[in-house]
């Protein structure tokens, strides 16, 4: 499917690579199917990542937000999270980080590349799992991630939280934006919130809902009056929403790779730019020589890009 790009010069492009993040990246050039490389990597490493946080560090596993509400959850329920820590959980700040995957792939498994470089630092991490379509219809996969948010603020109250902040990768950093609205004021203990992080998001569904390389079969259960119904760059920003984010100067930082399609990071421009004309506090920034995947391998890494930008916003 090929469609003008808006705002850009004439040019049609290719949607479906557009909403590819592999087909954008720019290593493994030298493989035979490079796209193939990209994903197989991230795996790997994110695996990697995951299976060294849960040896070293304090683990509570398989904790779940869906029981908190009393719902008729069976043994396929995703509705869980993984708690990481050092020496104790309570009083600590909370980081929570809930993964990508077009809200039809991955899990726990791959989500604990930030444990270790934020667990030295005096954090506790949440690892976010729900889930998946079309085992749920996206629309309900939200109101479900608002059950965890729920959840969450509650935990963050009955083990006195000192901060929370709040980070997704992808249709992840999507899933995060939920809270962009006046259902963050009605949270207990909101007023901890210190900073969102939106990392390579997905943010407008108009013009992907019927690709194959995001809906295929329509897994997602989307029409074109549901993907905008959906779409955070459509919403219009609750006032007191508004108000509360600057009395507790709430941060939001936009992150996006520099090899991210034009898309994407065109999509991360304009939603920073309609929340900072809100009045938001935002921080947009591109990160040279990432791509879409590399943005979250290397967040464990000492002293790379990514890792010192996130220690700098939060410790």
């Amino acid at each position: 499917m090929y469609a003008t790009n808006i705002g850009g010069d004439a040019a049609t492009i290719d949607l479906n690579k557009e909403y590819s993040p592999t087909l954008n990246s720019k290593r493994f050039l030298e493989t035979a199917e490079p796209n193939k490389a990209v994903i197989e990597q991230f795996l790997k490493l994110t695996t990697e990542q995951t299976a060294a946080a849960r040896a070293k560090y304090k683990v509570r596993q398989n904790v779940s937000y869906a029981k908190h509400f009393k719902q008729n959850v069976n043994t396929l329920d995703n509705q869980m999270v993984d708690i990481y820590y050092k020496d104790k959980e309570n009083g600590m700040p909370i980081f929570v980080y809930i993964h990508g995957g077009y809200w039809q792939e991955l899990d726990r498994s791959t989500s604990g590349s930030f444990v270790a470089p934020l667990v030295e630092q005096g954090f506790r991490v949440v690892a976010v799992d729900y889930n998946l379509c079309p085992t749920v219809t996206l629309a309900k996969l939200n109101e479900q991630i608002m059950h965890f948010f729920e959840w969450l603020y509650a935990y963050a109250r009955d083990t006195e939280a000192s901060k929370i902040s709040i980070s997704g990768h992808s249709a992840g950093a999507y899933l995060t934006t939920l809270l962009f609205s006046n259902s963050l004021l009605k949270l207990p203990f909101a007023e901890h919130t210190v900073s969102f992080f939106l990392i390579s998001g997905v943010f407008d569904l108009r013009e992907c809902w019927n690709l194959p390389s995001v809906n295929p079969a329509n897994i997602l259960s989307l029409d074109l009056a549901s993907a905008e119904a959906l779409s955070p760059i459509c919403w219009k920003l609750d006032t007191k929403f508004i108000e509360f984010a600057k009395q507790i100067k709430l941060r939001i930082y936009v992150l996006v790779a520099e090899n991210d399609s034009e898309t994407f990071k065109g999509q991360s421009l304009t939603f920073a730019k309609k929340l900072s004309e809100a009045g938001l506090n935002i921080e947009y920034e591109i990160f040279e020589g990432y791509d879409h995947f590399d943005i979250i391998e290397q967040v464990p890494v000492k002293e790379s890009v990514i890792n010192m930008y996130l220690l700098k916003k939060l410790v």
